[in-house]
């Protein structure tokens, strides 16, 4: 059984007064104002991928002991026909960003049915899979009016829950505790508020089948559209305090331990002068918004520069550098392999020794960077946006495996012909075949001259393209741009 109690629109200190132990919050004062012991879902309503927006309100919370998990959208839809339309494909981005850049915090959405109360249809929408979303709420609301009240809808929705790929095991029971106002039930009728024994039998109905949720959902303590919700009922809040109590009594003997976060610690240097911040520690550092210098230690440390012109030291692959767009020029320098986070404003990528000769990998993100190897071989990778790549001497490899798009052409500024290679991936540059280009896939020209010419070569321009049909129908588009008239072949190229 749960041994977190979660509602939403709430203080903390009000439904403190029913039992519940997870809060609704969207600011770090509301987390932090929170009741000793109480925890916070962070709500985020961001359904757009790892934005600015979005990350600009994530990162605030990094390394707070309090946050539990994120609620990033309350029953979104994948059609955008009912509801606020989401792709599973950026709840997944979000979902991924938060569990690399708060490890153990969770990431959760309530699910809408596509189908009917009599029929619920979750199909073709989210489930872990597709989304990496640690849970989903099941909210199946069966007191209404019309008749005799249909506890078995909650059965049809883990079902159909179930049905898309959803495991009982990732699913939150969502407890219906409001009823009238505005809302309208599929049935034609209008949600009644539920005397005691009818929250008893809601909650047994999800008891046995969904018997051990990481957290339970009492909808709602605040009303929203002009109902009486949980907030409004002495019998509710009774009710609720005797069941979260009861519940959590159960639970002190071991059967379910509640879930936990181990909250990183903080070091926030002064703000009264730019500085360099250091630790023998591992966890979260926060600039001051003046010009920092910020080492990492050998954990997997976040760092946050919070404005202006940033250095970062990372010396773990699983280092974080939170940087948002527009907030100063921006570099991390890097003594083992290191890619930078989707999201993250950076405008230069280094190894912190140039002339050393370890084979350091680096790879850059969807905003343009300058991202330069050191005297080893390396492998670069720009990944997207109006790059500048450099080896820096040794057998370097420039990596080409992000969706070509007009405009983003990365710059090889220093390829050579007799030690570097160029690698093109296969799913990206179609009609291509693993393994060592062949010949008749590469031309020099200022574009295709028959029909295998896939990579071409313009050495007038140092423009490298790629054509997917030579010269048939479809353009060919700028990739990279390389020093002119270099004597490329199709050896200087492989495809993975």
């Amino acid at each position: 059984m749960a041994t977190l109690h979660y509602t939403s629109g709430g203080s903390g200190a009000d439904i403190a007064t029913a039992g519940f132990n997870l809060a609704d919050v969207s600011s770090v004062d509301q987390l932090n104002a929170l009741p000793a012991g109480m925890k916070g879902l962070v709500w985020l309503g961001e359904t757009n991928g790892t934005t600015a927006s979005f990350i600009q309100k994530v990162t605030p919370f990094i390394g707070n002991p309090k946050v539990f998990g994120f609620f990033l959208v309350d029953e979104p839809d994948p059609t955008g026909k009912w509801g606020t339309y989401a792709s599973a494909e950026n709840l997944k981005a979000e979902s991924d960003w938060i569990h690399s850049h708060l490890p153990g915090t969770k990431t959760y959405i309530t699910m809408m049915s596509l189908g009917t109360s009599a029929n619920p249809d979750f199909s073709n929408t989210y489930n872990p899979a597709n989304t990496h979303i640690d849970y989903f709420g099941v909210d199946a609301y069966p007191v209404r009016t019309g008749g005799v009240i249909d506890y078995n809808m909650i059965d049809r929705y883990v079902a159909a829950a179930k049905a898309a790929g959803i495991p009982v095991s990732q699913m939150i029971p969502g407890y219906q505790a409001f009823g009238g106002g505005n809302y309208n039930t599929d049935t034609g009728g209008k949600y009644v508020v539920p005397t005691a024994a009818q929250e008893q039998t809601i909650i047994d109905h999800f008891a046995k089948l969904v018997p051990s949720p990481a957290f339970d959902y009492a909808y709602a303590w605040g009303s929203q559209q002009g109902d009486t919700a949980l907030g409004q009922s002495p019998a509710l809040k009774a009710f609720f305090l005797q069941h979260n109590k009861s519940v959590d009594n159960l639970n002190h003997s071991g059967d379910a331990p509640a879930p936990t976060t181990t909250p990183p610690v903080t070091s926030t240097p002064s703000t009264s002068a730019p500085s360099t911040v250091t630790s023998p520690s591992h966890h979260v550092f926060n600039g001051t918004g003046s010009a920092d210098v910020i080492h990492g230690t050998t954990g997997a440390d976040t760092m946050i520069g919070y404005g202006y012109n940033d250095t970062y030291y990372v010396n773990n692959a699983g280092d974080k550098v939170v940087e948002l767009a527009g907030s100063g020029r921006d570099t991390v320098l890097a003594s083992v392999t290191y890619a930078l986070s989707t999201g993250s404003a950076i405008e230069r990528l280094a190894t912190t020794s140039p002339s050393g000769t370890a084979a350091i990998n680096l790879t850059g993100n969807e905003f343009s960077q300058t991202v330069t190897g050191n005297a080893g071989n390396n492998v670069i990778n720009g990944r997207g946006g109006h790059d500048i790549l450099r080896g820096g001497g040794g057998n370097d490899v420039f990596v080409f495996d992000s969706v070509l798009k007009i405009g983003d052409v990365a710059k090889v500024a220093d390829f050579s012909v007799i030690h570097d290679k160029i690698q093109l991936d296969h799913k990206v540059f179609t009609g291509l075949h693993v393994g060592p280009l062949a010949a008749g896939q590469f031309h020099v020209g200022a574009s295709a001259h028959g029909s295998t010419d896939h990579i071409i070569y313009n050495s007038s321009t140092g423009a490298l393209s790629f054509d997917s049909d030579g010269i048939g129908g479809a353009h060919q588009i700028q990739f990279a741009a390389l020093s002119h008239h270099l004597p490329l072949t199709a050896s200087s190229f492989t495809v993975v």
